[in-house]
């Protein structure tokens, strides 16, 4: 069995073209605007380079930065800052809001149950439920007229005397109230 197909190219002959010294790869420098761009046809030329070629022909006056990144990087801050803080809040708002809908169920079978105990309460005071179940669980009977006897209770010394007048007769007068 032989292998048919063609090696491939080791690394050397895959860059190739990156290795040529005239390769125009489409990045210049700064400092060498007026280079002649050579086209793929062409063929490259070596170019034999030297320091003084390298050096910029003039020197461009320093550029003094202004505040312009500075300030545009605080506004970036302020920006920033802002829409965290109505994050923030907007998930306050919706917080508050679950609460206030828990709270508002809360209320709301709180009233329910209110009004159901109410309504057991009234049934359960009525003289006809207390009737039946004073007959039915308590095998209770109305009373014979003639079993029902009144109790009397006699004054007692002490109170009498709290609630009388000077001298014992009647009862004392207030302290704002005319003769």
């Amino acid at each position: 069995m032989t292998d048919e197909r063609r090696p491939r190219p080791g690394l050397s002959a895959s860059n190739r073209r990156a290795a040529d010294p005239g390769f125009d790869h489409g990045l210049r420098r700064a400092s060498d605007p007026h280079a002649p761009r050579r086209t793929r046809s062409e063929p490259a030329q070596h170019v034999a380079h030297d320091a003084a070629h390298d050096a910029p022909a003039e020197t461009a006056p320093l550029r003094r930065p202004n505040g312009l990144p500075m300030l545009l990087l605080v506004a970036l801050g302020l920006v920033t800052a802002a829409g965290v803080v109505q994050v923030r809040a907007r998930a306050r708002v919706l917080e508050l809001g679950a609460e206030i809908a828990e709270m508002t169920a809360t209320h709301s079978g709180l009233l329910d149950q209110r009004r159901r105990l109410e309504a057991e309460r009234a049934y359960l005071r009525h003289p006809d439920y207390i009737h039946s179940v004073a007959a039915s669980r308590l095998q209770m009977v109305p009373a014979a007229p003639e079993r029902i006897q009144t109790i009397r209770l006699q004054p007692d010394p002490k109170t009498l005397a709290n609630s009388a007048g000077p001298k014992g007769h009647g009862p004392k007068p207030s302290s704002g109230a005319a003769p």
